[in-house]
């Protein structure tokens, strides 16, 4: 109704839609920000550390045995020295070569390969001090100086505890008798051969400086059965003797 009539007002016929409600917020799940880490703390610098270097290894024994010998000293003083020192060398296969090359002489080897070792372990089976070499022929000095032999100085070496002997039934005015502590040497002498020498003569050295030589009656076909087993024999009957080769174009 209009306000002058009294008239009721008519309805509207778009009446305006209510206001929706406000939406809902999201909940956000959101960690709180992460403190700082402290700053790592500074390492000093460390002081460079020199590597050693690793010790060098010993002299072995055998190497003092080259230096006598680059020295110039005798065999015979080597020799002793191997004996007296009585040093267990141990040597292998490559020092053996080692001092073959620089001079040292079988003799010496030999007494290198011995030292240091219990009597039992070199003794081997026991040589008697009682042998005899009948067949050799004793080398004599000729008019000219030239050493040979003849059939009449064919006799009989003879060992018997510490005496060397030789008999010589043909000429009596060649014979002697030593005493096993006057000799100083024993040796071959022995023919230069490719591979391996000929040695056809033994020969004993005294501290008195007589000399003795011997061959096998057949020397000049190469025979040296008899000088060879007189050979071993002292070598092993008499091991504390000097011995020694000597190489010669010829005999």
């Amino acid at each position: 109704m209009s306000p002058g009539t009294g008239a009721p007002a008519a309805p509207n016929p778009n009446p305006a839609p209510p206001n929706p409600p406000p939406p809902t917020p999201l909940a956000l799940n959101i960690p709180p920000p992460a403190s700082p880490a402290p700053p790592a703390a500074a390492v000093p610098d460390q002081p460079a550390i020199a590597l050693a270097a690793p010790p060098a290894p010993p002299a072995k024994p055998y190497q003092d045995i080259l230096k006598l010998k680059q020295a110039g000293l005798s065999d015979e003083f080597i020799l002793n020295k191997v004996r007296t020192d009585n040093v267990s060398y141990q040597l292998t296969t490559a020092e053996i070569l080692e001092l073959r090359a620089g001079g040292i002489s079988e003799t010496i080897l030999q007494a290198m390969l011995r030292s240091g070792q219990p009597a039992a372990a070199t003794a081997g089976a026991p040589i008697a001090r009682k042998g005899e070499f009948a067949g050799l022929a004793r080398v004599t000095r000729g008019f000219l100086g030239v050493f040979g032999t003849s059939t009449k100085s064919v006799g009989r070496l003879v060992v018997d505890g510490d005496n060397v002997s030789w008999f010589q039934p043909s000429d009596p005015s060649g014979n002697f008798s030593l005493y096993a502590k006057n000799i100083k040497e024993i040796f071959n002498t022995c023919v230069l051969r490719p591979g391996q020498n000929l040695c056809l003569e033994f020969g004993i050295v005294t501290y008195t400086g007589e000399e003795y030589r011997f061959r096998d009656p057949g020397w000049k076909n190469g025979e040296n059965r008899l000088v060879a087993e007189a050979t071993e024999y002292f070598r092993q009957a008499f091991p504390n003797l000097f011995f020694s080769q000597r190489a010669v174009s010829e005999l």
